[in-house]
This record gives structure tokens, C-alpha cells and sequence, in this order.
């Protein structure tokens, strides 16, 4: 191996420079500057490591995990490694499978649905801030400003005692050391971080963390099975350094650039549109990482040159953002700049998971500021001394109030907003559980306090927390006129669960405890008074019933004609039939069995018969039936306003399976076949979407849906978001219908 990482570094220029000495670390750019000069690929000799300089060879090796290993360690030395990869690793330091098991269990309170739970208390947060530096005068912009919202949020959030949060940024700094070379400060942080490992295997166990907390969430994963016990301590050091560092160094960078172009805040202040592009630029021009490495573990040819088997290939993000190959006048603050693609929060599979938390408090501090800061006034800032992160240890700076604007002083609030990571559940129990049919299952969800619930709408669902970290989405299928007595679920046993109706089925029992949302509609059925009487056609396949059952309770008390199409394969599978005798509404139901004789099965033709203006068709189903439906009512001249589809696939994963993608403004069809994402199919038909971390986690590729059933299989949308099937994460979901349409 040593032969050929030497062979292949004469192929490529050599770059000198001491790429770890405080004077680089204090003065990087022009560095980067010849680095990229020199090539896409350089080698440096002190190291031993070669360099990716330009940016889209960055994103190529980070995109291409399966050749660019982070399981070796992503230190830029044998002895970091090592350390990182003595301890089992994390996150970080992981290729899937492992990686996706221990992403998917960190990533959950970081996601946006997640984070709005939460988003109140950091706006409040920032604009009492605001307040305080406002009076205070001058003030150091990173000890009292950058640092304020991580400091004291995010180690409450993470949930350690106090001990631990006083430690955490001491013990994150360490970490970004180790992740460099072990020189001086990379050997104090290997000790310093044996100190944070010690605390983590002592105090943290789920006695003396804080309840809800993220650490105190990872446990409750474990006791549920998702992820190993072993695993916890590793994962929450993915809390612990990440959280902080990052983005302290990306804040400091932001109010440095802020003062520095004060022309530019002016623009800001009347647009705020404006301010996700000016967080978006300071992390591009900071790039709080500096570059983090990887192990080839197959020969690998990149701008053509050929990288060997064992070679450590860095990955340099900071230079990769200054690219003027790839962002027009690369070193211009510029907050219209179209576009997220700079690497500043990484790439690929391992792209930052606490992304959209740094962008919460940035933009909340900003739009905390725009109404009452005229400017910003920064001093030169003292570069701080980490291997791996590039930000400031301290910034002289103070703001000017607009004119005619008094300042606050920010009271002690005596009932402090509580922190919580998790979102605003009602607690309820189960009052009964009644098998329906054979693998249905029905459960009436009461409040556990007793009060009143919130009314539903027919066609109304709700989240479900079934364990920690895992929500599903269930329509309501009682009768609307009870909804503020109960709720009731009706759940389908998935041979293929992942976890959702294996726990339902195998653990709910009369008087289980379980969070439930309120009720949302995104299926609504139309009961607008019209001056002829209106029609209603429902079709439910299988569990689709849940909000078929619920409508026809309602067209019953509104008097309205319909008729209730049921489709299963056999009798024993159809759920709620001595219930639907019982209330009256057999004589509206039609009972379709595909396995009986051809009379009793449906002809979507035949049950929707031509189409009629005072008719409205509501279907619920599988998507062999959704689009057998769609496609009968096209064919009879049905239009488009008079069909409501409510698809309850997307929560389910469709087997890997080929499917045709209908780009409709590029006017392509193309075929995707198993193993490959539309990500990919796109860019092979020369369409370059934007996308980022390619692992469903970062919202850069979300893409609108025209027609089509997604297979969605990110972890950025919400449960409802999923049900309502308008967007999709290019990157990795994939298809449930045989054809896609996209709007792209």
C-alpha cells in the first residue's frame, strides 16, 4: 500500500505548507488559494495524506462513501483514527449499515418538524439577547453573543447534569482537536476526551439525565429495541461536540461579515427573504470545518488521477467553498446568491445532522435584530486555535439601535418556556382494543385526563407516537359527531413492518399510554350547501375503510345520497361489518371481494359510471387501486376537480423495484431502475438537481410532485407532509405508482 500512495503522489503536485501550525490556522485563505491553483488533487508530504482541493471533486468523494470510507477514522492521522475508532466510533467515524442505524436514532430531534417544537423558545431566547447586548453596550461578539443560544439551549436540550453541560464546550473543542493530527493540541484533546468518555460511561444512564432530553431519548430507544445499548454512550457524543462549535464558529463569522458590510444588513432589514441567504453565505465563507478525511478502500480515479487502495484523502471543505471555478466572485458576501450547494454543513450521507438547528438560531437572531439594529460595529477578531474548526475565540463588537427605537431591558420571565425536544403531544390511553378483521386491529384513544378532545372532520387523521422516535399517521374512523369523546385508529399488521404495526399490535392493550397530535385534515369531504343535492361516491380498499367509514357517517347525519364501494380480498379481511349493519349503513355499502366470483368484484368503470356535475369520488386504498380508479375516471371524462384520492402508502416501503419518471419540465421520460435513485437518472439525462446530503435528511432536493405515488424514505418530512404526497426527497425515495410525474 505504502508503494502505491507513493507512486500516485508523483503524479500530482505537492503543496508545502504546514497545514496544522497556528499560522495557517490564523491566516488559511490564500492557502487555499494555491492549493487549488496547484490542482483538484495535491499531496502533502507532511501529512502523508493527499488534499481535494476544488469543489466539485469535494463533492464527489463525499458523495461516493462506498470508495471514500469514513469507518477508518476521519482524523487526518493513523493515531486520531485510531482513537476515534478505538472506541466503536459514532456517527462521524461510520459507513452504513451501522452509520443509517445510528444517524436515524441522532437525527430525529434535529429534523425540522422536530425543531419547530422548539423554535418559540429560541426566538424568545434570542430576542431577550438582543435586549441585554443592546443595553449592555459593547460586548464580546463570540463569548456573549455566538455563543448565547448553543450555550444555554442546545445543553439543556442534550440534557446532561450540570456538570456535564458546564464541560460540554471544552470536551467539543477537544473532540475537533483529535480530529486533526495529534501535534499538541490534538494530545491535550485525547485527554481531555478521555475525561468526557469517563463522564458519559459514569453519569450518563437515564437516572440523572434530564427527562425528554435527547441523551435521555436514546435510551428510550434502546429499551424499545431500535438501536443497542452499547450504541448510546457512542451517539451522544454526537450531541455533545457537534452541537456547540459549529455553529458558534458560523455565528461569529456571520456579525463579523454583517459589520464589515453594513450595505448589506441595510438589504437585509428591508427583505428578509434575505436572511436564510446570508446565514447560507457565512457558513460558506467561514466553513466552520476545516476538512475532515477519508480511507479509500478501492483504487478510485478522481479528476484523473488514480487514487490508491488505503491511501487518507482530505477533504478540504474550506477551499472547496472558495471555489471560483464553482461560485462566481467566491469571496463577495452575498446573501442573494442562488442556491444552498456550498459544503460548509458537508455532503453526502455524513452531511451535518444539526444543520437545520444552526440555521434556526441564526435566522431567529437575525430577525430578533432587523427591527432595532441600524449596524453592527466588529473589531479584528482573534482566530482561535482548533485543528479542525476555524472561528473566532473573541470579537470586539457593539450595535447601534435605529433612531427613535428605546432600548429594553430584558426581565426575568417568572415562568420560564420549558425546554422540550419532542412535539406537543396530547396523553391518552386505549379504553378498547377490538380485532376487526383478520390483521386489523381497532383502538379507541380517550384522554388520559379526561377532558374533552378537539373535534375532527371526516377524513381527518392524527400522529401517533408508537415509541420514541417513531410516529406513523392514522386516520380517524369513528363517527364525527363522538370526536370529542374518543378517538378511534383502526391499524393494519404489515408483514414488513418496521417497527410501526409490529409495536401496535404486539404491545397496545385497554389502558396503554399513548401521545397522539391533534387531528389534521389534508382529506377533507366537501360539505358545502349547494342548491342541488350533492352525491358522494366513496372506494375503500382494505384498511383504507378508516376514512371512508368516517365520511359515511357523516353523509348519513347530512342526509346526502352516496354509496360506499368496500374492496378486499376476502370476507375475513373486511374490517367494521357488524358495525356498519348496526348504524345503519348497509344499505349504502357495496362489498367487493377480488378473490369471490367476478360479480362481487369492482369495475371502476362500472362504479363510477359517466360522469355527473353534483358528483364528488373519494377513494382510499392501496395504489393498485388508487390507480386503477384514476385512470378509469380520466378514460370516462371525469374531471380532475371531482376525484379526491387519500393515499396511505407513503408510510410503507414499496419492495426496490424499477418505475418510469416523467421529468415534466425537462420533457424527459426516463426509466429508474432498481438500485439507482432519481437523483441519479436525473443527472445521467444531464438534469443537475440540487441536492446535498443524499441521505434524506437535509430538504436541498425536495422536488414537486404532480402525479404519482412517492415511496418517501427520507427523514425530513414530516408524517403529514408524507400523507400528503406533494413533495419528494429525490435523493433517496423512490416510487409506489409505476409512473412519477416531477416538476423538474
Amino acid at each position: 500500500m505504502a508503494m502505491a500512495v507513493a507512486s500516485a503522489s508523483r503524479q500530482v503536485p505537492h503543496y508545502h505548507g504546514a497545514y496544522y501550525d497556528d499560522a495557517f490556522i490564523a491566516d488559511p485563505f490564500q492557502h487555499y488559494a494555491e492549493m487549488r491553483a496547484l490542482g483538484p488533487v495535491i499531496y502533502l508530504p507532511a501529512l502523508g495524506n493527499f488534499a481535494i482541493t476544488r469543489y466539485r471533486e469535494v463533492r464527489e468523494a463525499l458523495r461516493h462513501f462506498e470508495a471514500f470510507s469514513s469507518a477508518m477514522g476521519v482524523s487526518a492521522d493513523q493515531p486520531g483514527c485510531d482513537f476515534m475508532r478505538g472506541a466503536h466510533g459514532n456517527t462521524l467515524n461510520s459507513d452504513p449499515p451501522d452509520h443509517d442505524i445510528m444517524r436515524t436514532a441522532v437525527a430525529a430531534p434535529l429534523l425540522p418538524g422536530a425543531l419547530e417544537a422548539i423554535r418559540g423558545r429560541i426566538e424568545q431566547a434570542a430576542e431577550r439577547l438582543v435586549d441585554a447586548l443592546l443595553a449592555k453596550g459593547d460586548f464580546d461578539g463570540m463569548a456573549d453573543l455566538a455563543r448565547h443560544l448553543p450555550v444555554s439551549i442546545v445543553t439543556e436540550l442534550v440534557g446532561l447534569a450540570e456538570h456535564g453541560r458546564e464541560n460540554m464546550l471544552q470536551w467539543a473543542a477537544a473532540s475537533f482537536d483529535i480530529l486533526g493530527i495529534q501535534n499538541e493540541r490534538g494530545r491535550r484533546g485525547m485527554e481531555t476526551a478521555m475525561e468526557m468518555r469517563a463522564y458519559i460511561l459514569r453519569e450518563g444512564i437515564p437516572e440523572t439525565l434530564k427527562a425528554g432530553s435527547w441523551t435521555a431519548r436514546l435510551h428510550e430507544l434502546a429499551d424499545a429495541g431500535q438501536i443497542t445499548r452499547e450504541m448510546c454512550p457512542l451517539l451522544f457524543r454526537d450531541y455533545i461536540a457537534p452541537s456547540l462549535d459549529t455553529t458558534i464558529s458560523a455565528t461569529g463569522q456571520l456579525f463579523h461579515l454583517l459589520g464589515r458590510h453594513p450595505e448589506i444588513w441595510q438589504r437585509i432589514r428591508r427583505d428578509a427573504s434575505l436572511i436564510p441567504g446570508a446565514v447560507n453565505e457565512a457558513v460558506r465563507l467561514g466553513s466552520p470545518i476545516r476538512s475532515f478525511s477519508r480511507t479509500l478502500i478501492r483504487d478510485y480515479e478522481l479528476a484523473g488521477v488514480t487514487l490508491p487502495a488505503g491511501a487518507r484523502v482530505m477533504c478540504l471543505y474550506a477551499s472547496a467553498n472558495r471555489d471560483e471555478r464553482h461560485f462566481p466572485e467566491p469571496d463577495r458576501f452575498d446573501p442573494g446568491r442562488p442556491g444552498t450547494h456550498h459544503l460548509g454543513f458537508g455532503h453526502g450521507i455524513h452531511q451535518c445532522v444539526g444543520m437545520h438547528l444552526a440555521r434556526l438560531e441564526m435566522e431567529s437572531l437575525l430577525r430578533a435584530m432587523a427591527p432595532r439594529v441600524e449596524s453592527f460595529v466588529v473589531g479584528t477578531p482573534v482566530v482561535g486555535m482548533n485543528n479542525t474548526i476555524y472561528g473566532f475565540e473573541s470579537m470586539s463588537m457593539s450595535m447601534r439601535l435605529v433612531a427613535g427605537e428605546g432600548i429594553v431591558v430584558a426581565q426575568p420571565s417568572s415562568r420560564p418556556a420549558a425546554v422540550s425536544p419532542q412535539p406537543a403531544w396530547r396523553a391518552m390511553r386505549i379504553a378498547d382494543r377490538v380485532q376487526q378483521a383478520e390483521g386489523i386491529a381497532s383502538f379507541d384513544l380517550i384522554s388520559a385526563d379526561g377532558a374533552p378532545l378537539p373535534a375532527f372532520t371526516a377524513g381527518a387523521h392524527v400522529d401517533v407516537q408508537i415509541a420514541p422516535g417513531l410516529v406513523r399517521q392514522y386516520s380517524l374512523c369513528n363517527d364525527p359527531a363522538d370526536s370529542t369523546r374518543r378517538y378511534r385508529i383502526a391499524v393494519l399488521r404489515d408483514a414488513a413492518s418496521r417497527g410501526g404495526s409490529k409495536v401496535v399490535h404486539e404491545a397496545w392493550q385497554s389502558g396503554h399510554a399513548v401521545l397522539v397530535s391533534a387531528p389534521r385534515n389534508t382529506f377533507p369531504l366537501d360539505e358545502t350547501a349547494q342548491a342541488a343535492p350533492r352525491r358522494t361516491i366513496l372506494v375503500a380498499g382494505g384498511v383504507g375503510i378508516t376514512p371512508m367509514l368516517a365520511m359515511a357517517y357523516r353523509l348519513q347525519a347530512l342526509g346526502r345520497d352516496f354509496t360506499l364501494h368496500y374492496c378486499v380480498r376476502t370476507v375475513a379481511r373486511a374490517a367494521f361489518l357488524p358495525e356498519i349493519e348496526q348504524a345503519g349503513l348497509a344499505r349504502y355499502v357495496r362489498l367487493h371481494v377480488s378473490t369471490g366470483s367476478p360479480d362481487q368484484r369492482f369495475l371502476a368503470a362500472a362504479g363510477l359510471g359517466p360522469p355527473r356535475p353534483d358528483t364528488d369520488v373519494y377513494c382510499c386504498g392501496p395504489v393498485g387501486l388508487m390507480d386503477g380508479l384514476a385512470s378509469a375516471a380520466a378514460a370516462l371524462g371525469w374531471p380532475v376537480t371531482s376525484l379526491h384520492l387519500e393515499r396511505f402508502g407513503a408510510a410503507t416501503r414499496g419492495d426496490d423495484t424499477s418505475f418510469t419518471l416523467v421529468a415534466q419540465r425537462s420533457g424527459l421520460t426516463l426509466e429508474v431502475a432498481a438500485g439507482t435513485t432519481i437523483l441519479d437518472v436525473l443527472a445521467a439525462a444531464g438534469i443537475e438537481a440540487p441536492s446535498s446530503c443524499c441521505a434524506g435528511v437535509c430538504a436541498t432536493c425536495l422536488t414537486d410532485v404532480i402525479c404519482g405515488v412517492p415511496d418517501h424514505r427520507d427523514l425530513v418530512l414530516t408524517a403529514h407532509e408524507k400523507t400528503a404526497n406533494r413533495r419528494i426527497a429525490i435523493c433517496c425515495s423512490r416510487s409506489l405508482s409505476r409512473t412519477l410525474v416531477l416538476d423538474i
